[in-house]
């Protein structure tokens, strides 16, 4: 089964085949985006990472990384067991 993940978050499609199950889906949605957030903060390229809509710049990237601490510390613990 394949995943889409959207919100007030960037969208994503994640195949199945890099996602077994919802967990492993958000756990790499996240680690994705964490890692445009440090090159967005460090004003790298983040042409080859997880497309995001947005201008890569500090301020986008604090806005992004408030919502993945929420969705690391309140969403993905309670899918750990999915």
């Amino acid at each position: 089964m394949d995943m889409v993940i959207v919100g007030d978050v960037p969208p994503t499609y994640i195949p199945a085949d890099d996602a077994a199950t919802p967990f492993e889906a958000l756990d790499g949605y996240i680690g994705a985006l964490e890692e445009w957030v440090k090159a967005a903060r460090q004003g790298k390229s983040v042409a080859k990472l997880i497309p995001v809509n947005v201008d890569a710049n500090p301020t986008n990237a604090e806005m992004l990384a408030g919502r993945l601490k929420f969705l690391d510390e309140r969403i993905l613990p309670e899918l750990k067991g999915s």
